[in-house]
């Protein structure tokens, strides 16, 4: 492994990385807050002159530490940085913030698939539809090593993909692709008539030293793919993680889906946020990715946002800020 604090990080990542997340704290900007023999908190240094001029450590998902050292790191972490904002927590999280006196709004839901993963019923009755499409179109669905692909055709798909989404890649909430093989990341390639029309790539999601599911961190799909590609990829690794008797394959956030309050919270920011999921999805489609992943039919559960400085709308954009959202 290339990144520099992996011989550190990793004992810490492989036996409390559960979150979807957690593997996404490796991404490059990322600084870390380790206390030996407890754990580590991922955190990403953001100023700006108007925004934030004092600064702020965002948090990037949870604490990886044992859940009795979850409260003395975070109060520890806060009492140290001050101005702090943890991003996509779980309910442990939130609840530790809560008791330290923070508002804690709902940020959406995770949403994750168990394996084995039945395609059976109505609920899933689209996903059954794009699968036998694919396969009708002579979609192929291989695993192998980045290093093991033609770079060229790589980076030419994926140069299309995000100049089609605008010309930059989000940061934080997706780790950015990485063109090197990474310890456990399984990659996933779909082509069709020997031509390159997609690709999908899956963190590990760590237990106790095993390796429990596998988080669907991000795609590359071609302009002409069939419809579904990125679904049929979906299945496809779920059939090899089965026989390996992995548990579950995680689909990542469903942003400002079905919003409650679960704890002390802002509640002007709660009515922004259910404001901006109807009416703000140019700014990013929020109707589209709740839509595509609750085809799904997984298993939900709320994560949540929390600030030192208050829940205040001003905290939101200095996240969107900082994940290059605007």
């Amino acid at each position: 492994m290339s990144h520099p604090d992996w011989a550190q990080l990793a004992p810490y990542l492989k036996k409390y990385g559960r979150g979807c997340l957690s593997y996404s704290v490796l991404q490059q900007g990322m600084e870390y807050y380790v206390e030996e023999g407890v754990g580590f908190i991922a955190y990403y240094s953001f100023r700006h002159f108007l925004l934030a001029p004092r600064g702020r450590k965002i948090i990037l998902a949870d604490p990886l530490c044992a859940p009795e050292q979850l409260e003395g790191m975070l109060e520890r972490f806060i009492a140290k940085h001050k101005r702090v904002i943890l991003l996509q927590c779980n309910r442990k999280t939130g609840a530790v913030m809560d008791k330290l006196g923070y508002e804690v709004n709902m940020f959406g839901k995770e949403c994750e698939l168990p394996i084995p993963y039945d395609l059976a019923g109505k609920k899933r009755a689209k996903i059954r539809q794009w699968r036998n499409k694919c396969e009708r179109e002579g979609v192929v669905v291989e695993e192998r090593a980045i290093s093991a692909c033609d770079m060229a055709e790589i980076e030419a798909l994926s140069g299309a993909w995000v100049e089609d989404k605008g010309g930059k890649e989000l940061i934080l909430l997706t780790r950015p692709f990485v063109t090197v093989d990474e310890p456990g990341v399984r990659c996933f390639w779909a082509r069709k008539d020997g031509r390159l029309i997609g690709l999908a790539i899956f963190d590990p999601m760590h237990n106790d030293g095993r390796t429990v599911g596998y988080y669907h961190n991000f795609d590359r799909i071609s302009r002409d793919a069939p419809n579904g590609t990125s679904v049929y990829i979906i299945t496809e690794a779920i059939k090899v993680f089965a026989e390996e008797k992995v548990k579950v394959v995680s689909l990542g956030l469903m942003p400002l889906f079905v919003l409650r309050a679960h704890f002390r919270q802002n509640d002007f920011t709660m009515k922004s946020f259910r404001y901006a999921a109807k009416k703000l999805n140019r700014l990013y489609p929020f109707q589209g990715n709740i839509s595509h992943k609750k085809k799904f039919a997984g298993r939900q559960f709320p994560v949540y946002f929390s600030s030192t400085n208050g829940n205040q709308l001003r905290e939101m954009f200095i996240l969107m800020k900082a994940m290059k959202m605007i």
